[in-house]
């Protein structure tokens, strides 16, 4: 099998297939969008030797901005990559949980309950429940490592 890394930051990170497909089709598309279509060129007719600039298809990012054009979501193409790479590989490690370890993350996490409603959800420790989430954190992190 063979081995993926994306570089995030300074960083080579080992990732699976799925996640490094995606990763360049957003960087290649992040390029496409900054400066493949945002640049103008310039045409030369040879026929009637004149030439001409052919305008950008669309406003650069860079050029709004300095417009003072403002942007809601300023937050940048790079953490929302590592964002969706983050939501994958977690995704990737919850499928590998037994049906009893997901729902004590569904309950802690997504149902926002406490330690001790889960434990009183299921008549045992909030000790018991403390061990086995440790133990399910342990699971995922390798994932992440």
């Amino acid at each position: 099998m063979s081995e993926f890394f994306i570089k995030i930051g300074k960083e080579q990170v080992c990732v699976s297939e799925e996640i490094y497909k995606e990763y360049y089709k957003m960087k290649r598309r992040e390029r496409y969008l900054e400066q493949d279509i945002k640049v103008g060129r310039i045409a030369i007719d040879s026929e009637t030797e004149t030439v001409d600039f052919v305008p950008s298809k669309e406003d650069s990012i860079n050029r709004l901005i300095e417009l003072g054009a403002d942007f809601e979501d300023d937050q940048m193409i790079e953490d929302i990559l590592c964002d969706k790479a983050t939501m994958l590989i977690l995704q990737e490690a919850m499928a590998e949980l037994n049906e009893k370890e997901q729902e004590l993350i569904q309950a802690l996490y997504y149902k926002e309950l406490t330690v001790r409603e889960v434990a009183k959800e299921e008549n045992i420790s909030h000790v018991a429940v403390v061990k086995r989430h440790k133990k399910v954190l342990d699971k995922l992190k390798k994932y992440f490592l």
